[in-house]
Protein backbone atom coordinates (compact mmCIF):
# COMPACT_ATOMS: atom_id res chain seq x y z
CA UNK A 1 0.00 0.00 0.00
CA UNK A 2 2.77 2.49 0.88
CA UNK A 3 4.54 1.70 -2.40
CA UNK A 4 1.43 2.83 -4.30
CA UNK A 5 1.44 6.18 -2.47
CA UNK A 6 5.13 6.66 -3.17
CA UNK A 7 4.68 5.81 -6.84
CA UNK A 8 1.88 8.38 -7.09
CA UNK A 9 4.24 11.07 -5.81
CA UNK A 10 6.97 10.06 -8.24
CA UNK A 11 4.52 9.79 -11.13
CA UNK A 12 3.37 13.38 -10.56
CA UNK A 13 6.96 14.64 -10.48
CA UNK A 14 7.82 12.67 -13.62
CA UNK A 15 4.82 14.15 -15.46
CA UNK A 16 5.96 17.67 -14.68
CA UNK A 17 9.50 16.85 -15.82
CA UNK A 18 8.10 15.23 -18.96
CA UNK A 19 6.22 18.41 -19.84
CA UNK A 20 9.45 20.41 -19.58
CA UNK A 21 11.32 17.77 -21.61
CA UNK A 22 8.73 18.02 -24.38
CA UNK A 23 9.00 21.81 -24.43
CA UNK A 24 12.80 21.65 -24.50
CA UNK A 25 12.80 19.11 -27.34
CA UNK A 26 10.43 21.29 -29.38
CA UNK A 27 13.15 23.94 -29.20
CA UNK A 28 16.02 21.61 -30.03
CA UNK A 29 17.32 21.35 -26.46
CA UNK A 30 17.67 18.79 -23.74
CA UNK A 31 15.85 19.41 -20.48
CA UNK A 32 19.08 20.46 -18.78
CA UNK A 33 20.03 22.85 -21.58
CA UNK A 34 16.61 24.47 -21.36
CA UNK A 35 16.89 24.77 -17.59
CA UNK A 36 19.99 26.95 -17.96
CA UNK A 37 18.05 29.43 -20.08
CA UNK A 38 15.08 29.15 -17.71
CA UNK A 39 17.21 30.08 -14.69
CA UNK A 40 18.90 32.95 -16.52
CA UNK A 41 15.58 34.44 -17.65
CA UNK A 42 13.98 33.81 -14.25
CA UNK A 43 16.86 35.76 -12.68
CA UNK A 44 16.28 38.75 -14.92
CA UNK A 45 18.51 37.78 -17.84
CA UNK A 46 21.70 39.12 -16.30
CA UNK A 47 24.99 37.43 -15.66
CA UNK A 48 25.05 34.33 -13.49
CA UNK A 49 27.99 32.35 -12.21
CA UNK A 50 28.47 28.75 -13.17
CA UNK A 51 28.45 27.97 -9.45
CA UNK A 52 25.04 29.64 -9.01
CA UNK A 53 23.66 27.69 -11.97
CA UNK A 54 24.84 24.45 -10.34
CA UNK A 55 23.21 25.45 -7.07
CA UNK A 56 19.90 26.55 -8.59
CA UNK A 57 19.64 23.49 -10.83
CA UNK A 58 21.00 21.14 -8.18
CA UNK A 59 23.36 19.74 -10.79
CA UNK A 60 27.02 18.72 -10.74
CA UNK A 61 29.55 21.26 -11.93
CA UNK A 62 30.83 18.84 -14.60
CA UNK A 63 27.33 18.45 -16.08
CA UNK A 64 26.67 22.19 -16.15
CA UNK A 65 30.12 22.80 -17.60
CA UNK A 66 29.46 20.31 -20.44
CA UNK A 67 26.12 21.93 -21.23
CA UNK A 68 27.65 25.40 -21.18
CA UNK A 69 30.45 24.33 -23.54
CA UNK A 70 27.85 22.98 -25.95
CA UNK A 71 25.77 26.15 -25.72
CA UNK A 72 28.84 28.35 -26.24
CA UNK A 73 29.07 26.88 -29.75
CA UNK A 74 25.56 28.18 -30.52
CA UNK A 75 26.65 31.78 -29.87
CA UNK A 76 23.71 32.20 -27.50
CA UNK A 77 25.80 32.49 -24.36
CA UNK A 78 29.19 33.85 -23.43
CA UNK A 79 31.45 32.85 -20.58
CA UNK A 80 33.99 35.08 -18.91
CA UNK A 81 35.94 35.33 -15.69
CA UNK A 82 33.97 36.81 -12.81
CA UNK A 83 35.59 40.19 -12.06
CA UNK A 84 34.61 39.81 -8.39
CA UNK A 85 36.14 36.34 -8.06
CA UNK A 86 38.75 35.39 -10.66
CA UNK A 87 38.24 31.67 -9.95
CA UNK A 88 34.59 31.76 -11.05
CA UNK A 89 33.09 31.85 -14.51
CA UNK A 90 30.18 34.14 -15.38
CA UNK A 91 27.59 33.20 -17.98
CA UNK A 92 25.80 35.90 -19.96
CA UNK A 93 23.42 35.79 -22.89
CA UNK A 94 24.44 37.25 -26.22
CA UNK A 95 21.89 39.39 -28.08
CA UNK A 96 20.92 36.30 -30.08
CA UNK A 97 20.80 34.30 -26.86
CA UNK A 98 18.56 36.87 -25.19
CA UNK A 99 16.06 36.62 -28.01
CA UNK A 100 16.26 32.82 -28.02
CA UNK A 101 15.92 32.55 -24.23
CA UNK A 102 12.95 34.90 -24.10
CA UNK A 103 11.18 33.03 -26.92
CA UNK A 104 11.91 29.77 -25.11
CA UNK A 105 11.11 30.71 -21.52
CA UNK A 106 8.54 33.51 -21.49
CA UNK A 107 5.76 31.42 -23.11
CA UNK A 108 6.54 28.68 -20.60
CA UNK A 109 6.17 31.19 -17.75
CA UNK A 110 2.78 32.13 -19.19
CA UNK A 111 1.70 28.47 -19.34
CA UNK A 112 2.85 27.90 -15.76
CA UNK A 113 1.01 31.00 -14.53
CA UNK A 114 -2.15 30.06 -16.41
CA UNK A 115 -2.16 26.54 -15.01
CA UNK A 116 -1.34 27.49 -11.42
CA UNK A 117 -4.06 30.16 -11.47
CA UNK A 118 -6.60 27.39 -12.14
CA UNK A 119 -5.56 25.46 -9.04
CA UNK A 120 -7.31 26.29 -5.80
CA UNK A 121 -4.93 28.11 -3.43
CA UNK A 122 -5.56 25.67 -0.56
CA UNK A 123 -5.03 22.66 -2.82
CA UNK A 124 -1.78 24.17 -4.09
CA UNK A 125 -0.55 24.77 -0.55
CA UNK A 126 -1.39 21.18 0.38
CA UNK A 127 0.38 19.79 -2.71
CA UNK A 128 3.51 21.80 -2.00
CA UNK A 129 3.46 20.85 1.67
CA UNK A 130 3.07 17.14 0.90
CA UNK A 131 5.89 17.19 -1.66
CA UNK A 132 8.18 19.05 0.74
CA UNK A 133 7.29 16.82 3.68
CA UNK A 134 8.10 13.75 1.61
CA UNK A 135 11.35 15.22 0.27
CA UNK A 136 12.51 16.53 3.65
CA UNK A 137 11.71 13.24 5.35
CA UNK A 138 13.56 11.27 2.69
CA UNK A 139 16.59 13.57 2.88
CA UNK A 140 16.64 13.19 6.66
CA UNK A 141 16.50 9.39 6.41
CA UNK A 142 19.22 9.05 3.79
CA UNK A 143 21.45 11.49 5.67
CA UNK A 144 21.05 9.47 8.87
CA UNK A 145 22.03 6.25 7.10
Amino acid sequence: MERIKINKIYDAVKKVNRAYEIWAAKHGLTLYEMQIYYVIVENGGGAITQKDLCTQLDAPKTSINSIIKKQLKTNRIEMSVNPLNKREKVITLTKEGEKFANNLVLPLFEYENEIVSKIDEKELEIAVKVENDFANGLIEKVNDE
